[in-house]
Formats: C-alpha cells, structure tokens, sequence
C-alpha cells in the first residue's frame, strides 16, 4: 500500500458522526469511529467532536500526518461547497453559515475537502462500489428525503450553483416530487389506502406479509421514483443509476414497479442499456465517500 494514499472521511450528519481512514482503493484501515452529533448543541461542541472523531482515527491506527493525503468531508446540506461552509441546516440548526472546512484545515493543518452528504456518497459508489468502472453515474439515494447526484468521469457534477441534482423540488401531482419519494411519502401513500399511519420501516414488515394496501403502497412508491429517474435518464444518459439510502433496504418491494415504469419511458438505446443496481457500501457508505472527495 502506498502510504501517501490515505484519506479521512467523515460523514457528518444530524444524529451520528462517522468517521474512518480509507485507501486508494477503497480499503478501510482500522475501526471506525461513530458519536453522537447531539445536533441541537452549540456550533463549537459539535465541530468539536468532529475534530475528536479525526484525532481518534489517527491515534488508533498510528497514522503520520504526512502520510494523510487529505480529509473529507461528507455533510447533511444545504452547503456552499466553493466556500466550505454549512448554510441554513435543518438536520444542524446551531451551525448555520459555520466555516467547517476551514476550521478542520486550521485544526489539523491538512487538505481538507467538502461537498453533501448524497453526493459523497455515490461519488464513494462510484469509485468503488456499485458503479465501479463506470464514467457516467446517477445515484439516488432513498431514505427521509430525495437525494440524487450526477458523477462524470469521476467527478461530482455540480452545476453553475451547486445545485445540480436537486430534483426533490420538482413538480410531481400537484406537489413536489419528494412528498412522495422519500419515507414519509410511501407512508402517506399506505395511509391514504388504509386510513393507518406506519413507518416506511413498519410498512414493509407488512407488504412482506402480504398486506395487499403495503403492496400497493410499494408499488405506487416505485413508479413515482422511475418518473423522476426517467427524465434524469433521458436528460444525462447515465451508464449506471445507483439506488442509495435506508429505504433502499426494501428496494425488492417497490423495484419490480420502477424498473417496468422505468423502462417504458426512456429513449429506445438507453432502456436496453441502462443498469440499475443498489448502492453496496452498506453502512459505512457516508465516510467512505467522503474520503472519496480527496482522491477525486
């Protein structure tokens, strides 16, 4: 291994910050760290432990500063990434317009690089995960919200203002796309079924019970996903999409309905070329694709 390749990555979020040291390759070296974020304390606590969570990591794996190439950062947005710093953030209500980036590089005195959380992710994914060897990827990633990000040629596309890939906000029914695409959007979809109120967790316990209403939830919830990646596909013409985040857990109940949604409504040459795959780094997928950020 060459020791002039290693990053940290840290995934900082509004519940756990994660972090750990990754290879060139993609390798984890040591234990990762994970603490509590505590979201609603004061700014300086919480970059505090953050910083705590990178001294960890070196400390326990006996690192040399000149052997650390670099840190990423991998943070819960809205961000202004050219700046570095944290903007208005619900998931981090006490850190609004903080100079993360900054204050990392001045404490640790090393290279230090910031983007959301969604894009490091898939940029992870697509070095060394699910979309490996690919030089056109959209992920998505599933979970509260809609996440999606745009790599090209290994990099993060980010647009003229950093926004690009923020499809949540698009008009879907009469609404936005993510009232529906996201956790809280496939329970409203089970309760206007069944008049019940469950978790999207809770809801598929139940369609794999067989609840026809949880079925049918999941099946709604796919096809509402495939109309918002069907005019990403046809916009971008991917290689690869990349189906991330906690409700991609039950990707086998809604990807049945996506795929055949999907399909019907791309260009002829992509939809008999198009792969679509789940994001494989599991739950260290946030810190590895911040890491992902340095050697991009």
């Amino acid at each position: 291994m060459d020791s002039g390749k290693i990053a940290i990555g840290v995934d900082v979020g509004g519940t756990n910050i994660r972090t750990g040291v990754v290879t060139q390759n993609g390798d984890l070296m040591g234990t990762p760290i994970s603490i509590p974020t505590k979201a609603n304390d004061n700014k300086e606590r919480i970059a505090g432990r953050i910083f705590d969570s990178i001294a960890q990591v070196i400390n326990q794996s006996h690192l040399e500063k000149i052997n650390i190439q670099g840190i990423g950062l991998g943070v819960t947005g809205p961000l202004d990434v050219k700046n570095g710093k944290i903007l208005q953030c619900p998931n981090l209500p006490t850190m609004d317009f903080f100079p993360l980036r900054v204050a990392v590089e001045e404490k640790f005195n090393l290279p230090v690089f910031m983007n959301n959380d969604a894009n490091a992710m898939m940029l992870g994914e697509t070095l060394w995960g699910a979309g490996k060897g690919s030089n056109c990827v959209l992920g998505i990633t599933l979970g509260t919200g809609l996440g999606c990000a745009i790599i090209m040629d290994k990099k993060i596309w980010m647009g003229s203002t950093e926004t690009a890939g923020e499809i949540w906000i698009s008009p879907y029914k009469g609404g936005i796309i993510e009232d529906v695409v996201s956790g809280k959007g496939v329970s409203q979809l089970y309760e206007n079924l069944s008049g019940r109120k469950v978790s999207a967790k809770e809801l598929s316990i139940l369609a794999f019970k067989g609840d026809l209403f949880a079925k049918e939830a999941w099946n709604g919830f796919g096809q509402a996903v495939a109309f918002a990646l069907s005019w990403s596909v046809n916009l971008i013409d991917p290689e690869v999409i990349i189906i991330g985040g906690s409700i991609a857990n039950s990707s086998d109940l809604f990807m049945p309905s996506l795929k055949e949604e999907l399909l019907k409504n791309l260009c002829p040459v992509p939809a008999q070329r198009i792969k679509l795959v789940n994001a494989v780094l599991g739950d260290n997928a946030g810190f590895i694709g911040a890491a992902a950020l340095v050697y991009s």
